[in-house]
């Protein structure tokens, strides 16, 4: 076939997600499954034959920016195709065909097949429901130098203002001995970092004997690895278990020591009505258990204001909680009832006004912490995972402990004759020399890769 006529037949797909890193990693697996099927990635605004958004529904907010992203896609592509694909069909299926502009909607358990069926015509075996999507491997992530590894998906849990548990389906992981074989693929292509995600990521469990549980899991990528640092997505208090917590005391060069909890209120009386499965000295301990074993770990977490039956004393209570923990970040929310869940029968009797007040001092409050936590990293090493360059000539990457640090140009890796610019994806050691708004400024220890035990 003549190169001209090989071009002019050649296809091209936009792709854009919404929300998790779920979600990010099912957008990579159909990512790599155009491509192989001879495909073009174009960027998302840009003419495309199949434009492919990977949706979220989590909250009011994302069914809003999906509507969005529905009317830009359409722009960009009159004669081409629009398919919303993930949670917000699932969970909507109707309103979600409804939206002007969409061509077809493919929920979580057909998603996966949409190259092959985008590239041969069978649409038909979209249709239907039937198993979730496979936890098909990847190479890479795309513009990440820190790639997701999706080890995990759905949730058996029931709080009251989730609707994922429907979008997502229950809980189910993957063996360990596929999370294994993709984290070697990824380290053999050159990372030196993965982030394991899941839905509930604390309920994983091998299905394959002997059942692995989430310490067991790292353990066994640990032995089945010689470079990658290994990073957990969030967690509930409970699934931070004394073995997990011990594991990450022996591994300090390999286990990133930052620990996203989920906490959503400090009023015992609001987490019952949430039904989140622990009350908050359950959380107070856990997160001082952290503390006391670990090296100044990074803690984060998650904060809905606003919540049905939240009333001034629950949300001071709240507050001073939150202030009480050694938090380096949070993200904070305003509640949003999801039709399809507990929540969304009770009375949203918070104004908004006061939602948006409260979340402004919570997120003020955490502020705070992370500025404490970024003034007490002055003087250590840290191990930086570099990202991008940034127009100054600096570099940007990530710490173990998940700051974000600005290293001076230039930098070199290796020693002697053999030293060469630092790059994307390299691993180095740094020296942290002082703080830049919200990210630590750092000068990379040259002639040698990071080791040892620093975070």
């Amino acid at each position: 076939m003549p190169a001209e006529t090989a071009a002019a037949q050649r296809r091209c797909v936009a792709l854009v997600t919404q929300g998790c890193k779920v979600n990010q990693y099912e957008t990579q697996v159909l990512r790599e499954g155009f491509l192989a099927r001879g495909w073009t990635e174009v960027p998302f605004g840009r003419e495309a034959d199949l434009t492919v958004i990977n949706s979220c529904t989590v909250t009011a907010g994302s069914d809003r920016d999906l509507r969005k992203l529905v009317g830009r896609a359409r722009r960009a592509s009159p004669a081409g195709r629009v398919i919303v694909a993930g949670c917000r069909p699932e969970v909507d299926p109707a309103g979600c065909a409804g939206l002007a502009g969409v061509d077809r909607i493919v929920g979580n358990a057909r998603k996966l097949d949409l190259p092959a069926a985008a590239t041969d015509g069978g649409w038909e075996r979209l249709a239907g429901g039937g198993a979730r999507p496979a936890m098909a491997p990847v190479t890479g992530l795309a513009g990440r130098s820190r790639p997701i590894l999706k080890v995990q998906d759905g949730c058996d849990l029931r709080c009251s203002y989730c609707i994922v548990p429907l979008a997502r389906g229950p809980a189910r992981s993957r063996p360990a001995a596929d999370v294994l074989a993709v984290a070697r693929r990824l380290e053999s292509g050159g990372y030196r970092e993965v982030v394991l995600s899941g839905i509930q990521l604390g309920l994983y469990r091998d299905p394959a004997p002997p059942g692995r549980g989430l310490a067991d899991l790292l353990a066994y990528l640990l032995a089945g690895t010689r470079r990658l640092r290994l990073r957990l997505g969030s967690l509930l208090p409970r699934h931070v278990t004394p073995d997990l917590i011990a594991l990450f005391r022996d591994e300090p060069a390999r286990l990133c020591p930052h620990f996203h909890v989920s906490l959503q209120s400090g009023d015992d009386g609001v987490l019952a009505a949430m039904r989140r499965p622990y009350r908050r000295e359950e959380y107070r301990d856990l997160l001082a258990r952290l503390v006391a074993e670990l090296d100044d770990p990074c803690l984060g977490t998650d904060v809905i204001v606003g919540f049905p039956g939240e009333d001034a004393a629950a949300f001071a209570r709240t507050r001073d909680f939150l202030a009480s923990l050694p938090l380096a970040y949070g993200h904070v929310f305003p509640f949003s009832p999801r039709p399809g869940t507990e929540a969304a029968r009770l009375l949203d009797d918070v104004p908004h006004a006061d939602k948006a007040r409260r979340g402004h001092v919570l997120r003020d409050l955490l502020a705070a912490g992370g500025r404490a936590y970024r003034a007490r990293q002055a003087g250590r090493t840290l191990r930086v995972v570099i990202e991008r360059r940034l127009a100054d000539g600096r570099w940007l990457g990530t710490s173990g402990n998940y700051q974000r640090v600005v290293l001076a140009a230039p930098a070199l890796r290796g020693g002697g004759r053999d030293a060469s610019p630092l790059g994307a994806g390299d691993l180095v050691a740094a020296s942290v020399t002082g703080v830049e708004g919200s990210r630590l400024t750092a000068r990379a220890d040259a002639g040698r890769e990071a080791a040892g035990g620093a975070p």
